[in-house]
């Protein structure tokens, strides 16, 4: 039985050999005919990304906003300056007007942007976001909230809107593959926040580089669906 368990020879392993040499032979064949081509490619995309220059420059933008308006160094989510104004706490955001957008914001209508999803939306090249502060009795942007206020005097291309006035989220447009997130925004004087049509202002969730092009599949109309200040562009 020992010397029938220790046999290596038959035919089963003749074939065996023969096959893993067949199996090896052609792994080297591939390697042969595919390396100079793979070599090349990887050469190509090594020049490629070796030749991308990163610009850093809307980052450096949002940091002299922040550091000028004396709330922070540079992009966070919106949050707390330490101000109060009419008791409440204020909040401050980092929004981009209309004017830093080719072709300006999608208007506001029936309670969601207008027109047809993707949006797509160009920023200016020389775009530069504009600090907010407002106030709130708690912490999210609402469409209609009348505790929502300004609580200090805004200027947006050319037209500057005062203390206490109102603040409406228009509606709310995201890449669902990003997460970037967008909201319009209308100020005015005392009103039920119905307001349509173009829109003066928008928060964005993130720091938008100029010149640059951005797409959002997802379009929905801020009523109930309010979002945390936080998850808006601000000073940290």
């Amino acid at each position: 039985m020992r010397n029938f368990w220790n046999d290596e020879s038959g035919a089963v392993t003749v074939d065996q050999v023969g096959l893993m040499g067949a199996t090896v032979g052609l792994g080297l064949a591939v390697i042969g005919i595919a390396s100079g081509g793979l070599e090349d490619l990887s050469n190509d995309i090594t020049d490629m990304l070796s030749g991308i220059e990163i610009s850093d420059t809307f980052r450096t933008v949002v940091e002299d906003v922040c550091i000028s308006e004396g709330v922070g160094t540079g992009p966070a989510g919106g949050g707390e300056t330490g101000e109060t104004y009419q008791g409440n706490p204020v909040t401050g955001l980092l929004i981009y007007q209309a004017s830093d957008f080719v072709g300006g914001l999608p208007a506001e209508i029936n309670w969601e942007a207008g027109g047809s999803s993707p949006h797509e939306i160009t920023v200016s090249p020389n775009a530069r976001p504009v600090l907010m502060r407002l106030t709130d009795d708690d912490g999210f942007l609402h469409e209609n909230d009348d505790s929502q206020r300004l609580a200090a005097d805004i200027t947006l291309d050319g037209q500057t809107y005062e203390a206490g006035y109102e603040i409406s989220a228009a509606y709310t447009i995201s890449d669902s593959a990003s997460g970037l997130m967008a909201s319009g925004l209308h100020f005015g004087p005392e009103w039920d926040g119905q307001m349509q049509g173009p829109v003066f202002a928008t928060a964005a969730s993130r720091p938008l580089e100029p010149g640059k092009s951005y797409a959002f599949d997802q379009n929905t109309t801020s009523h109930q669906n309010e979002k945390p200040y936080g998850d808006f562009l601000g000073c940290g």
